[in-house]
């Protein structure tokens, strides 16, 4: 499959501009960014988008007309990937870059501790870190969904797989790290049946780990999966294999049909549970940008969260990718235009927007 242009092409850039921040691995013969540069160049990256809108003000100025505000993260942390709520609509909830999950408690008491994913991770080193070298052992949270009926949250932690905690939080329980004898190396989404119990997830890769994403991007890795995991018989399952960075999962109103993002293909996959389709997949919609997370909302309508492409030599090619509201047919209703920078999840509840994003150092709500 030619993938043309990549959603991540500054890794090009780099190899031109800044060769120091980059080292050869004899072992994978792959050219990758050393880990303390991944972590610098992300922090810089997630600054881009600000002072685009500093020196074009015309590209948010529907945003102040919409009320447009942003929740800070505590010190030293970002990427709110994934935000959800719990069984009493409370939040939101977001992991972030230091292994946490966080809880909203309102403007007077702000983000507090929740849960965290590794029985390795200290204060002292992991709180207001934004290392990556450090994520293995701090852990890092990115999928987040709660089981409505017992309040548990359910967890895909990139480096320690899938795991649950209850309504009190603390230390999350592990519940698989492998599918068919090959470990996760980059658990990423989920979404839960709410009538089953069943949760539905990806890996994104079995080659790359996250701090690794550039690389399996510009590789073209198409070894993402798409799996289930039974809380009955404790079991996971593999629905679908060969993915291109297999990212966000959300299933339907009815659960006849879930659907993945392949970030690396632009575009939203959708494999059939039930019906005379049942166990094949389709083409549900094709993007012109890079999807990320994916989420039904109450009204069983998809938001899907992107973000622009990028040329050999790192150059964003499109402008105003943001994110979009899918039928059930994968037909688009509605554009998301006002540019906020990069975008990871959109969830929508109670006539608000709240914007995830896995550069930002703030959650953005949109009134």
């Amino acid at each position: 499959m030619a993938l043309g242009p990549t959603c991540y092409g500054f890794l090009f850039y780099i190899k031109k501009h800044r060769p120091e921040l980059l080292h050869y691995n004899s072992k994978s013969k792959n050219t990758i960014m050393t880990k303390s540069a991944f972590s610098s160049f992300l922090i810089s990256f997630a600054v881009f988008p600000l002072i685009v809108m500093w020196v074009f003000p015309h590209l948010v100025s529907s945003v102040s007309r919409r009320q447009y505000n942003q929740l800070e993260l505590p010190s030293g942390t970002y990427g709110p990937e994934t935000l959800v709520f719990d069984c009493n609509g409370e939040g939101p909830y977001t992991g972030v870059s230091d292994g946490r999950i966080l809880k909203w408690h309102g403007s007077e008491v702000g983000w507090k501790d929740f849960a965290v994913t590794s029985p390795l991770r200290t204060s002292r080193l992991c709180d207001g870190s934004s290392d990556t070298s450090a994520e293995h052992v701090c852990g890092r949270p990115l999928g987040l969904k709660f089981n409505q009926a017992t309040c548990d949250l359910y967890i895909a932690d990139a480096y320690f797989g899938l795991l649950v905690v209850g309504r009190k939080g603390g230390l999350a329980r592990q519940l698989a790290t492998s599918a068919e004898g090959v470990p996760f190396l980059f658990a990423n989404a989920l979404d839960i049946d709410q009538k089953t119990g069943a949760v539905y997830f990806t890996d994104t890769s079995t080659r790359f780990r996250r701090w690794e994403f550039g690389i399996a991007m510009e590789s073209g890795d198409n070894t993402g999966r798409l799996m289930r995991y039974d809380p009955k018989t404790k079991k996971v399952k593999v629905l679908l294999k060969h993915l291109f960075f297999s990212n966000g999962v959300a299933l339907s109103r009815n659960s006849s049909f879930l659907l993945v993002t392949e970030t690396n293909a632009n575009r939203v996959l959708r494999f059939w549970l039930e019906g005379p389709r049942s166990q094949t997949r389709d083409v549900f919609a094709k993007l012109d940008g890079c999807p990320d997370n994916i989420e039904r909302n109450p009204k069983g309508e998809f938001w899907v969260a992107q973000n622009p492409k990028f040329d050999s030599i790192g150059t964003p090619l499109q402008t105003n990718i943001s994110a979009l509201k899918l039928d059930e047919e994968g037909k688009v209703l509605r554009v998301l235009n006002e540019e906020f920078g990069s975008l990871s999840d959109v969830i929508e509840k109670d006539d608000c927007m709240w914007l995830g994003s896995v550069l930002q150092s703030h959650v953005g709500m949109i009134l």
